[in-house]
């Protein structure tokens, strides 16, 4: 069995040009998976078992290295992050692991220097962060923040639920959008010991939930996508101080869809910073899920365009890859990927008919560069 994936592994490499582009998929199964994003036509390889670990529910690339991070989970009350090798038959080999001292993590994250891996635990309402060494390995926890407090969703909110975490612009601060507060906390960043200290906050609306969030391509503005009441919050970035003031709110979906029974996961920003995209979940499984692209004004201002169907059941993750011109999507329920192009005048996107099956998958990711 291992020689026939190895064999599939570099049958895959070798037959690729120049412009295809490795895809790496984080799934809630055996682990992570693996394929070939052809830029030309958009379709996806057949997938490879590439690495093997529970619960790699989400992903982490070098931006520089071929080092891949990944969540993990040694028990259900253990959790872990990893730190592997893209090898050059496209094999991970994992290389460093520490422990999280607790459960494991919904989201990590890399600071734009490279010295600080960061996570969100959704379980236990906390932030943590460790050091990454100069060969990418990762150093053992140094810093851990408890979120206080609740919100008015009884079932949601009755503790915090810190879902995600970022470094800003100028990486002088890291902002946490916690689902069971209603709050963005915010932590000031020291890259020599990769620790985080307490800044301040940002409010969202009572019971929005904030999920994920994304800065604009010039770091003036922020956009935190609401998981429960399905809203964009949209705040202004003071690069300076780490404050976020609140500009605008807006809906992920047309005002005449009904939002019973549904959420949102992800959010992203075009290459060229025109435009944003969120995925739409449909809990029920009555084909809701969807979607939404925003075309950002000159003054910051989102205006939806467009709200397509996600060709998925629960659309965990949604990513675009380095070129700009394919939106990717995990379902997660499905056990499907599909891939939507982008239109480079409009922003808006079309179905490539094309997806491939993966096993629960959660999170994409792509290759520092292309295959080559």
């Amino acid at each position: 069995m291992i020689n026939k994936i190895l064999s599939a592994l570099i049958c895959i490499i070798t037959t690729t040009s120049a412009s295809d582009t490795l895809v790496i998929i984080g799934t809630g199964e055996k682990g992570i998976y693996s394929s070939i994003l052809n830029q030309k036509n958009g379709t996806l390889s057949d997938p490879v078992f590439a690495a093997k670990m529970p619960a790699t529910g989400f992903l982490a690339k070098h931006p520089s290295k071929p080092i891949l991070y990944s969540t993990g989970e040694i028990t259900r009350k253990k959790g872990c992050v990893v730190a592997y090798k893209i090898q050059d038959n496209g094999k991970f080999k994992e290389f460093s692991r520490q422990s999280t001292m607790g459960e494991r993590l919904a989201h990590i994250s890399l600071d734009s220097t490279t010295k600080i891996l960061m996570g969100a635990n959704y379980r236990g309402g906390s932030v943590v962060s460790f050091p990454i060494k100069t060969d990418g390995s990762i150093g053992k926890l140094v810093s851990i923040h408890k979120h206080e407090g609740s919100s008015v969703n009884p079932q949601r909110q009755a503790k915090p639920h810190a879902h995600s975490i970022y470094s800003g612009p100028n990486n002088k601060f890291a902002y946490a959008p916690d689902l069971g507060i209603d709050k963005v906390m915010i932590y000031s960043i020291n890259p020599a010991t990769a620790i985080l200290t307490l800044a301040g906050q940002a409010a969202t609306p009572a019971g929005s939930g904030p999920r994920h969030m994304k800065f604009g391509k010039d770091g003036k503005l922020a956009y935190v996508l609401n998981e429960l009441d399905l809203t964009i919050s949209v705040f202004t970035h003071d690069a300076s101080t780490g404050k976020l003031t609140n500009k605008q709110i807006i809906s992920t979906l047309p005002i005449d869809k009904t939002r019973q029974r549904m959420s949102c996961s992800e959010i992203r920003v075009s290459k060229d910073g025109k435009y944003i995209y969120n995925a739409n979940r449909d809990l029920d499984e009555k084909g809701r899920d969807s979607i939404s692209v925003f075309k950002v004004s000159e003054t910051g201002q989102l205006t939806r365009v467009q709200t397509i169907a996600a060709e998925v059941w629960i659309p965990r993750n949604i990513n675009i890859d380095p070129s700009g011109k394919w939106l990717l999507v995990a379902g997660q329920r499905s056990n499907e990927v599909p891939v939507f192009k982008i239109d480079q005048l409009t922003g808006k996107l079309s179905s490539t008919g094309h997806k491939i099956s993966i096993p629960k998958p959660m999170c994409i990711e792509f290759a520092p560069q292309a295959i080559k």
